[in-house]
C-alpha cells in the first residue's frame, strides 16, 4: 500500500477532495455532485499556472516562477485588445507574449546565472510596470463571442474544464511519453549528470520556462473573458492556490519529478477548501492564512521526505 502511494501520489489530493466535498456538506447541509463541477470550472485559471509551475520546478535547483501572476494580468489585458479585432490572433499572441515572458526569464537564469526565484521576481515586477503603462490605452472588455464559447457546458464539463483536461493530457504526453520529458526529469534530477549524459541541460530548462510561461499566457486569456475584463491584479488570486496545487499533486520541490494527474486534483482541492471556508462564514483573511498554513505544510513535507532519500 505504501509503494503504491508513493508511486501514485495523486491518491493524496484525491482524499483530499473527498474530504472537503463531504466537510462542505456537513457546513451546509447540501449534498451535491454540481459542487465538483463547479469548482473544476473555477479552479481552471490556478490548474494551468500549476501545469507551467511544474514544469518549470520538475527542471530542479529549486526553480520556481514567481512572475506568473503577472504575465497572466498582462497577457489577460492583451487578449481582451486583440480579440477586439480577431479571436484567434488574441489567443495567439497572448500565449506568445506569455512563452516570451517565459524565454527571458529561461535565459537569465541560465546565461546570467542568476537564482530562478530572484530572476522571476524581477521579471515579475518589470511585467506588472508594463501592466501599469500599457493598460490604460488598451481595450480591458473581452470578446463576446469568446466569452459565450467558453461558458458553454458539454453535459456537466464546463468548457473551461475541457480545455484544461486537454491541456493535462497533452502535457502529461509530452512529460511522459517524449525524449524531452524523459530529458526534462533527468536534468531536474541532477544537471551535471544530465550535462555528462548528453543533454542539453540548457535548452531543456528554457523551453521549460517557455512552457510554464505559455500556459500563463493561456490562463490569463481565459481568465480576462470569464471575469469579464482585465484588471490589475487579478493574477494574485489564483497564485497561491496554484503553487500549493503543484506540490500536493506530487511535484518534487527539489526537482526532477513531476505529477499531472496530482497537479489536477491539487488544483480541484484547494477550490474545494476555498469553497468549504467560505460555506464557514471565515473572513478573506483567515481564508488566506489557512490557504497560506497548508502551502507550508505541504512544502516542509516534501522537503523532508527529500532529505529522507538523500
Amino acid at each position: 500500500m505504501k509503494k503504491f502511494v508513493s508511486k501514485n501520489a495523486f491518491v493524496w489530493p484525491l482524499l483530499g477532495s473527498l474530504v472537503l466535498w463531504l466537510a462542505i456538506f456537513a457546513v451546509t447541509g447540501k449534498f451535491s455532485v454540481d459542487q465538483l463541477f463547479s469548482s473544476a470550472k473555477l479552479c481552471s485559471f490556478a490548474l494551468l499556472l500549476a501545469l507551467g509551475q511544474m514544469i518549470v520546478v520538475t527542471s530542479g535547483e529549486g526553480a520556481i516562477d514567481l512572475s506568473q501572476q503577472y504575465i497572466l494580468t498582462l497577457t489577460a489585458y492583451i487578449s481582451c485588445d486583440m480579440m477586439q479585432y480577431n479571436v484567434v490572433l488574441g489567443l495567439v499572441v497572448a500565449v506568445a507574449v506569455g512563452a516570451l515572458c517565459g524565454l527571458l526569464n529561461g535565459v537569465i537564469n541560465i546565461y546570467l546565472k542568476v537564482p530562478a526565484m530572484i530572476t522571476t521576481l524581477a521579471t515579475g515586477y518589470i511585467i506588472f510596470t508594463m501592466v501599469l503603462v500599457l493598460a490604460p490605452g488598451m481595450k480591458t472588455l473581452p470578446n463576446a463571442g469568446f466569452v459565450d464559447f467558453i461558458n458553454t457546458n458539454l453535459g456537466s464539463l464546463s468548457m473551461l474544464t475541457v480545455i484544461c483536461l486537454i491541456v493535462a493530457i497533452a502535457l502529461g504526453l509530452l512529460l511522459y511519453k517524449t525524449p524531452y520529458g524523459k530529458q526534462l526529469h533527468a536534468v531536474g534530477q541532477k544537471r551535471t549528470a544530465a550535462k555528462y549524459a548528453g543533454i542539453s541541460v540548457n535548452r531543456v530548462v528554457i523551453t521549460a520556462f517557455v512552457l510554464g510561461g505559455a500556459l500563463c499566457g493561456l490562463s490569463g486569456t481565459l481568465c480576462g473573458a470569464f471575469n469579464g475584463g482585465a484588471f490589475q491584479d487579478m493574477g494574485s488570486t489564483y497564485f497561491l492556490p496554484s503553487i500549493a496545487a503543484t506540490f500536493i499533486g506530487g511535484t518534487s520541490a527539489a526537482g526532477g519529478k513531476s505529477n499531472v494527474a496530482g497537479v489536477v486534483l491539487g488544483a480541484l482541492m484547494m477550490y474545494l477548501l476555498t469553497t468549504f471556508l467560505n460555506a464557514a462564514n471565515l473572513s478573506v483573511g483567515v481564508q488566506r492564512l489557512i490557504q497560506g498554513a497548508v502551502l507550508v505544510l505541504i512544502l516542509v513535507a516534501s522537503v523532508s521526505k527529500n532529505q529522507g532519500k538523500a
